[in-house]
């Protein structure tokens, strides 16, 4: 059990490290944008690459930071009619939506996110939405990373939530 619990951990522990990280993405986000603002309308000269960056750095944070919200259960939730529902049978509901739609759905984004980055790789995929041409492979790594661990962190909700429902068994 030792074992478990300190996996269990780490990925949690790796999950909120890389969300903390990635929250510093916002200020160079900002300076992006207050850049460009100001080169567009003060000095008439907008830049040709911040429009690029600034999706770039906006996802790669969204992405990144997906598995430190799930952690902390503070993702969007319409819990209207579960709310009234005793504890144990909300984290039933919970593990029972996390294998009908959570696990399947993420899965699915993962491995279709994976075999699109691995070809963006293949071919040095570059963005064409401006005539800045950044490449894309990165980002799209970084995505697949998100995603990757946001999956882990399912894993790790589940196991703490079957836990709690097999100790509360033994004890009632």
């Amino acid at each position: 059990m030792k074992t478990l619990d300190s996996i269990l951990l780490r990925v949690e522990n790796l999950g909120i490290w890389v969300g903390k990280l990635a929250s510093w993405l916002l200020p160079i986000l900002i300076l992006c944008i207050v850049y460009n603002v100001f080169m567009r309308y003060a000095l008439n000269a907008p830049t040709i690459w911040s429009f690029d960056i600034s999706y770039m750095l906006g996802g790669a944070m969204y992405l990144l930071g997906l598995a430190w919200v799930h952690q902390k259960d503070e993702n969007v939730r319409v819990d209207i009619i579960s709310a009234r529902f005793p504890q144990r049978t909300r984290t039933v509901i919970d593990l029972a939506l996390n294998f009908i739609l959570f696990f399947p759905f993420v899965l699915f984004v993962f491995l279709t996110s994976l075999r699109i980055t691995i070809h963006s790789w293949k071919i040095q995929e570059l963005a064409s939405t401006t005539i800045f041409y950044p490449p894309l492979y990165p980002l799209r790594t970084i995505i697949t990373i998100g995603l990757l661990l946001l999956l882990l962190q399912g894993v790790v909700n589940v196991a703490r939530s079957l836990r709690l429902l097999i100790k509360g068994a033994n004890n009632g």
